[in-house]
């Protein structure tokens, strides 16, 4: 299975559209950058939803507005999360606020 990707090197929030993709912080971008989840008010992304998400360079910020994202595993720890350099990430949409994110290089 080939997944289509969505190479973003500014600021970026999630559409609709990056369902199922992964969406790379590239190794030409040696910025830290910030992508936002967008929120579900905005996005109604159904239950289930996986966003993928790959920094290739620097460091690279998941955000989430308004919803809830927890880290796999921590049920008290939730928000914004770090992924450094070759990191993956993947979060699930898990309810209609809620999403849970894990994966490596993450903090």
């Amino acid at each position: 299975v080939l997944f289509r990707s969505n190479s973003q090197n500014t600021a970026y929030t999630t559409v609709l559209s990056d369902s199922g993709k992964h969406i790379i912080h590239p190794s030409s971008d040696n910025n830290a950058r910030t992508f936002t989840i967008a929120n579900n008010s905005s996005v109604p992304y159904p239950v289930g939803t996986l966003l993928t998400f790959v920094n290739a360079a620097n460091v690279l910020t998941i955000a989430i507005n308004n919803d809830t994202m927890y880290a796999s595993g921590f049920a008290s720890n939730t928000g914004s999360r770090t992924v450094n350099a070759y990191g993956i990430v993947s979060a699930l949409k898990v309810g209609s606020t809620t999403w849970i994110i894990s994966g490596t290089n993450m903090s």
